[in-house]
């Protein structure tokens, strides 16, 4: 008996990491005007953000139908396998609840669906200890609680360049948007509760790499885990970013990086730079 793990295109999770975790994954969809775009199959992250920066059409996000996820559910019945399956937090898309459908019609038992309650790497990192626990011997069900133990510890910080996209989003009215605009604002955000919320505003780039500096001591990385550098279009920001971390005395041990990918690049938009991790 095998135990699969299955995540959504949210996750970031490149074809080869998924490939050597043997996850499977499930493509969120990405609309340009009259164009539709399946997340990782026939749209990559570099062409998301050319697309974005011509300005022809905003993007939006669709959450996988249940049928997306039935397919692979059924074939964990037909091999008698199990199964976790870890999606884009609740608060963000209805994707946990397309998963929790495909379940029910898949009537099939040893399936257990885990809302992340995050995005990006978040989820990510949840996948990876999801893809451990797997490894040792676990079973499914130990494998899901253990995953949701641990989630309510992942922290997401970022600087992003505009509120625009966030008001694109509905996160912020005109006229917040249209103020930091005219002054300078670089927000600073957060994944809290499931929801990206604005924490912080600063004037200027330097100002709000200050800002992020300091929610990232505030809550001290758990060095027993790894942690994902974030950016979106441009990983020299996050490049410039790593020795400010290391001159305070926090960068982390086991670091990596994840291009922030459509479905939160809908919303954030690109010059996004931040850590996902798990606190102590």
């Amino acid at each position: 008996m095998s135990i699969h793990i299955i995540t959504d295109s949210s996750a970031d999770l490149s074809p080869a990491d998924a490939k050597r975790l043997g996850v499977e994954i499930v493509s969120m969809s990405i609309q340009f005007g009259e164009r539709s775009y399946l997340d990782g199959v026939d749209l990559e992250k570099p062409q998301f953000y050319q697309l974005l920066a011509e300005g022809k059409d905003s993007p939006s996000t669709a959450q996988p139908a249940p049928t997306d996820f039935l397919t692979p559910l059924e074939n964990v019945r037909a091999s008698g396998d199990e199964a976790v399956v870890i999606t884009l937090s609740s608060a963000l898309s209805g994707t946990y609840q397309s998963a929790l459908i495909a379940k029910d019609m898949c009537d099939y038992g040893p399936i257990y669906v885990v809302d992340s309650l995050s995005a990006t790497a978040g989820v990510q990192l949840l996948v990876e200890y999801a893809c451990k626990l797997r490894d040792q011997g676990l079973e499914a069900k130990e494998i899901a609680e253990k995953v949701g133990s641990i989630k309510g510890q992942i922290r997401i910080f970022a600087v992003i360049d505009t509120l625009e996209y966030l008001r694109r989003g509905g996160r912020l009215n005109s006229l917040q948007a249209g103020l930091g605009t005219v002054t300078k604002l670089k927000p600073v955000i957060a994944v809290r509760d499931g929801a990206v919320v604005v924490v912080g505003k600063s004037f200027g780039t330097v100002a709000a790499t200050k800002q992020l500096l300091k929610f990232l001591s505030e809550h001290p990385i758990d060095q027993d885990f790894p942690t994902f550098a974030l950016y979106s279009d441009d990983k020299s920001r996050v490049d410039d970013f790593l020795p400010k971390m290391e001159e305070q005395g926090i960068l982390p041990q086991d670091l990596r990086f994840c291009s922030i990918g459509p479905t939160i690049g809908t919303h954030i938009g690109p010059g996004a730079v931040g850590m996902a991790y798990i606190e102590q």
